[in-house]
C-alpha cells in the first residue's frame, strides 16, 4: 500500500517541480523577450506575452484551490509563492508601462532587477518544493521500514509457531502408533492424519472387543452368583463389590470408546478440511 501510495503521488511530484521549474525559466525569459523587444527583434513581442500568460496560468495551477497540485504544498511554500506573486505583479506593471510607450533605460533596468529578484524567490520555490518531496519519500522510507520490521517479527512468530505445531504432529502421530503397541497396521496413504486415524481406528475396535467381554462377563458373573446369594453374608458382599467393579470398568470403557471415536471423526474432518479435492 505504501508503494502504491508513493508511486501515485510521484505523478504530481514530478509535475509540480516540472512547472516550478518552468516557472524560474520563465522570468528570465520574460525579461529576455523585453530586452529583445528594446532591440527591435522581430516576433519579440509575441513571445514576450506567450511567456507572460504561461507564467499566470501555471501559477494558478499552482496555487488554485481546485488543483491537484495544491496539496503539495506548506507554509514555507505558500509563503513563499505569495512573494512570488507580489513581485510577478509589479514585474508585470512595469512591462505594462514600458509597453504604453514610455521606453527609457531606467524603468528597463528597473524591470531587470524586479526579474532578477523574481527568479531568485522562484527559484528558492522550486528548492522548497524538492526539499518537501523528500521529505514525504523520507518518511514513507521510514513507514516502509517500520512496517518491515513488523512483518519480520510476524514471519519469525508464525515460523515458531508451525514448528511447535510440528512437534505437536509427530507427538500426537507417536502417541497413536504407541497405541497398537508397534504394530504395524495398513493405511490408504502416507498423510500422517490418515496414519493417526488407522491407529486410533484399530485401538478401538480393541476398546470395543474389550468392552464387549467385559458385558458378557458381567452377565455370566450374574448368572454364576445367582445361586450363591443365599450362602454367607461375607460372600454375598463380595459378589456384590466384584460387580459393581465390573461395572464401573464397563462404562469406563464405554466412555473411552466414545471419546476415541470423536477424536477420529475430528481427524478425518481436519483431514477433509486439509485435502479437499
Amino acid at each position: 500500500m505504501v508503494n502504491i501510495w508513493l508511486n501515485m503521488d510521484q505523478k504530481n511530484d514530478a509535475k509540480v517541480i516540472n512547472i516550478a521549474g518552468k516557472q524560474r525559466m520563465l522570468t528570465q525569459r520574460t525579461v529576455l523577450e523585453l530586452h529583445r523587444l528594446f532591440v527591435d527583434e522581430k516576433g519579440a513581442y509575441g513571445k514576450l506575452q506567450l511567456a507572460r500568460e504561461e507564467f499566470d496560468e501555471n501559477f494558478l495551477k499552482l496555487n488554485a484551490a481546485t488543483s491537484d497540485y495544491r496539496r503539495f504544498s506548506n507554509d514555507k511554500i505558500e509563503k513563499t509563492m505569495m512573494e512570488v506573486h507580489t513581485h510577478w505583479n509589479r514585474l508585470s506593471e512595469l512591462i505594462d508601462h514600458y509597453l504604453a510607450g514610455d521606453h527609457n533605460l531606467d524603468d528597463l533596468k528597473t524591470i531587470y532587477d524586479n526579474g532578477d529578484s523574481t527568479l531568485l524567490l522562484m527559484d528558492n520555490a522550486v528548492t522548497q518544493y524538492e526539499a518537501y518531496m523528500m521529505e514525504k519519500r523520507n518518511m514513507a522510507y521510514q513507514i516502509q521500514v517500520v512496517l518491515s520490521l513488523i512483518s519480520f517479527v510476524i514471519i519469525l512468530y508464525m515460523g515458531r509457531t508451525t514448528l511447535q505445531i510440528q512437534r505437536n504432529l509427530e507427538t500426537f502421530m507417536q502417541r497413536s502408533k504407541s497405541l497398537t503397541g508397534g504394530k504395524e497396521i495398513p493405511v490408504k496413504s502416507n498423510n500422517e492424519l490418515d496414519i493417526a486415524c488407522s491407529h486410533i481406528d484399530y485401538f478401538l475396535k480393541n476398546v470395543e472387543e474389550a468392552l464387549q467381554s467385559a458385558t458378557d462377563a458381567i452377565e455370566k458373573s450374574e448368572v454364576a452368583t445367582a445361586g450363591l446369594y443365599a450362602a454367607t453374608p461375607e460372600a454375598k458382599n463380595l459378589l456384590e463389590q466384584s460387580e459393581d467393579v465390573m461395572i464401573q470398568v464397563g462404562e469406563e470403557l464405554h466412555q473411552t470408546s466414545n471419546r476415541l471415536k470423536k477424536l477420529k471423526n475430528n481427524l478425518e474432518k481436519a483431514n477433509a478440511l486439509r485435502n479437499p479435492f
